[in-house]
């Protein structure tokens, strides 16, 4: 499940990451959160926690992720940086890939580094215009 993290900015929109992921887990909670921001013309920033109950996602999480990105690609110009909180290797490797096909700035940090995290999501600068007045998204998502 993605459970919504209380008590962070209004900007910064975080999920913890419990157990595993499922296409429903996501359409319940980020794509709402997405639609909202692209309805209203403003840009989210996102943190992502996934410590040690995190046990991975199903298939249909990641086909459904893709699905609604593929039918929103203006979703991509909602996001205006993502923060990744986790020790497992592979989120680091994957998000140093991902971050060559995303139009979003997009770190890890470490699970001891939270703090660091809001910090470095609240000091990016604000990207001016709506998401409605900007080019094509990239080809793939994140």
């Amino acid at each position: 499940m993605l459970r919504k993290i209380p008590g962070l900015p209004d900007r910064i929109a975080g999920f913890d990451a419990v157990g595993r992921i499922s296409a429903d887990d996501y359409a319940a909670t980020v794509e709402p959160l997405l639609a909202e921001a692209e309805g209203e013309g403003r840009r989210l920033r996102i943190l992502l926690r996934m410590g040690p109950e995190y046990e991975g996602f199903t298939a249909g999480a990641v086909w459904g992720k893709a699905e609604a990105w593929m039918r929103h690609p203006r979703l991509w110009r909602s996001i205006e940086g993502y923060a990744l909180v986790s020790d497992i290797r592979w989120v680091d490797e994957f998000a140093h890939l991902a971050s060559f096909l995303v139009s979003f700035p997009m770190r890890v940090f470490g699970e001891d580094g939270f703090d660091e995290a809001v910090s470095w999501l609240e000091a990016l600068p604000h990207t001016a215009g709506t998401t409605h007045d900007e080019g094509a998204a990239p080809a793939a998502a994140p």
